[in-house]
């Protein structure tokens, strides 16, 4: 009964969020007040902002909530009135990050939605993967969100007002500016997975799939490109930080696509592929012009369509299968079972990846279309921000087309060469005592699975053509061209069973390891060396004057025997020997 009261609420908040961006579209740019507070000089409110963008993100988070909340329903029923609480109040942080016009509400918003995805992701809490994949979101963002308070102050103190519609607005020095605006870049690196602080967002995909979905399409690392185009005055206004946006973003989007080539797991893929398509919106902010912008919010919104599909599709998998490893699928495909099975969730997947490897025709075509346009343009002005980050994208659009479509044939198709064996993703170990998966059971779940699939479906080809079809015919030609590149080797090795995995992709150029190195272990290492004083040091001086005394009271008590000679004989010796005393003393 608790988890379906929770289920209709979080279906209706979803539906209200979607109400509100309807209603609001169209309505003249205001903000509202609440009473606030102040420290000195400066004075904050919790305001309330209302704009093309709050509708934008609004109709986004609105659709994407709505149909993970309803997927959800028939995907998880564990611990689900907890699981469905924290959906509706992550949804919510994530509204309050769009509506604020203060950095203090936003504040707010921003560190609600990373303690619910720390709980999200360790739903399943019995498995240790899970738990060490929340703790590690929780630590790294955490990391990143010390940057982002420090950087609400340095620009708050510095403009004299917490407003954000007031930010650009006063008078600041260009080094609080500068420091500013780069403890804000540390924060939203952190939230959106951008390098350095990349590695928990792979680590994250032990939690359930619709979890997965709303992080990577609508909230959380969508957060962070959110909050550069809220406060986008203020980060043109700082020079040197779009330049180092620029070369975060490129490394990136490049580090994060290889690593995604070599990846074995679907989720594992798509995680890495969210974190290269954040950093080619990130590549758009940072040209710091208006049509980098609109295409950067432009990739946000087709992103979040064909993305949220896939992880449902990749969820619809684990439902079914009971893993998303390459390995174990392989079984089922290597009968041709797998899409004729599940044709629901072969053709939306389908359409999801050719969204994310910019077919012609589907939406992320034309929104990454519009990046490489923008930062062309841009190039063109004699920018070097603008060919570093077009020729990233163009090396990033190869790589997605290849991982895209590796990842499609292999999970999907049999492989000719191989007659139907595993090929290159068999393992002796995992498969030693595998037994023939059971065909009859697979199917594409009830409607309540397959409905938002299909919407979202439908969005990862509409959504492209809402901005109106403005792309330079060359642009269009050269970016179809970069996927033919991606999608061929992909496939000419999937012809022979081949997959080649570079031991430096495959341990994800060993980041992971090195952060072990450098801060995991030494903080284990102070962390014992602490137990050890507080236990050995501190505790001995504890216990010791513990003992101490109760070694006084035994002797103490020893004197207590209750026989009166014993008294008067102590007695007359005390007088006698504080008699003895008192003659020294006084000769």
């Amino acid at each position: 009964m608790i988890a379906t009261t929770w289920r209709v609420v979080g279906v209706g908040f979803s539906v209200l969020v979607i109400l509100s961006a309807i209603l609001l579209y169209g309505v003249e740019p205001q903000v509202t007040s609440f009473p606030g507070t102040g420290v000195g000089a400066a004075y904050w409110t919790f305001d309330v902002r209302t704009d093309d963008l709050t509708v934008l993100l609004l109709a986004v988070v609105g659709v994407v909530s709505a149909c993970v909340q309803v997927y959800s329903i028939a995907y998880l029923h564990e611990r689900a009135a907890s699981y469905t609480a924290l959906v509706t109040l992550f949804t919510a942080a994530m509204v309050t990050v769009v509506i604020a016009d203060s950095l203090f509400l936003l504040l707010i918003g921003w560190e609600v939605m990373g303690a619910c995805s720390y709980l999200l992701i360790s739903h399943y809490w019995e498995r240790r993967d899970a738990r060490s994949g929340a703790m590690k979101a929780f630590l790294i963002t955490r990391l990143g969100d010390v940057g982002f308070l420090f950087g609400i102050f340095v620009l708050g103190l510095g403009y004299g007002t917490f407003r954000i519609s007031e930010l650009g607005a006063g008078d600041i020095s260009p080094a609080a500016l500068t420091t500013g605006t780069i403890l804000l870049l540390v924060g939203v690196v952190g939230k959106s997975a951008q390098v350095p602080l990349q590695t928990w967002l792979p680590d994250a995909m032990p939690g359930p799939s619709p979890v997965s979905a709303l992080i990577h399409a609508a909230t959380m690392v969508a957060a962070g490109v959110f909050l550069i185009a809220r406060l986008y005055d203020v980060f043109v206004a700082a020079e040197t930080t779009l330049t180092v946006l620029a070369v975060v973003a490129c490394v990136t989007m490049l580090f994060a696509a290889l690593c995604a080539a070599a990846a074995v797991e679907v989720k594992r893929v798509l995680a890495w592929s969210t974190v290269s398509q954040l950093a080619i919106m990130f590549a758009g902010l940072s040209l710091g012009t208006a049509d980098g912008r609109h295409a950067a919010l432009f990739h946000l919104v087709t992103h979040a369509a064909f993305k949220g599909l896939l992880f449902l599709c990749a969820g619809v998998l684990l439902h079914q299968v009971g893993s998303a490893a390459f390995v174990v699928l392989r079984r089922y495909t290597r009968r041709g079972t797998l899409r004729k099975a599940m044709p629901v969730t072969f053709v939306t997947m389908t359409i999801g990846l050719a969204a994310l490897a910019g077919v012609p025709g589907f939406a992320g075509f034309f929104s990454k279309d519009s990046v490489v346009e923008a930062a062309w343009h841009h190039a063109r002005d004699g920018s070097t921000v603008g060919w570093f980050v077009l020729v990233s994208v163009c090396l990033t659009a190869v790589l997605t087309a290849f991982y895209c479509v590796r990842l499609w044939l292999w999970i999907f198709f049999r492989t000719p060469a191989l007659a139907g064996a595993l090929g290159a993703f068999e393992d002796d170990d995992a498969m030693a005592d595998a037994e023939d998966p059971d065909f009859s059971k697979l199917r594409d779940g009830s409607w309540l699975m397959r409905g938002p699939l299909v919407l979202l479906a439908i969005g990862a080809i509409v959504l492209g053509y809402a901005d109106g079809l403005h792309l330079s015919w060359a642009i269009a030609g050269l970016t179809t061209v970069l996927a033919v590149l991606g999608a061929l080797p992909a496939y000419s090795l999937w012809r022979r069973g081949a997959d080649p995995r570079p031991v430096v992709l495959e341990h994800e150029f060993g980041a992971d390891a090195a952060y072990g190195k450098a801060v995991v272990v030494p903080v284990r290492w102070f962390a014992k060396l602490a137990v050890l004083g507080d236990r050995d040091v501190i505790g001995a001086y504890v216990r010791a004057a513990g003992r101490t005394g109760t070694l006084a009271s035994q002797g103490f008590r020893l004197l207590q025997t209750g026989n009166v000679q014993t008294y008067l004989t102590f007695a007359v010796a005390g007088v006698v020997a504080l008699a003895i005393l008192a003659g020294v003393i006084g000769a």
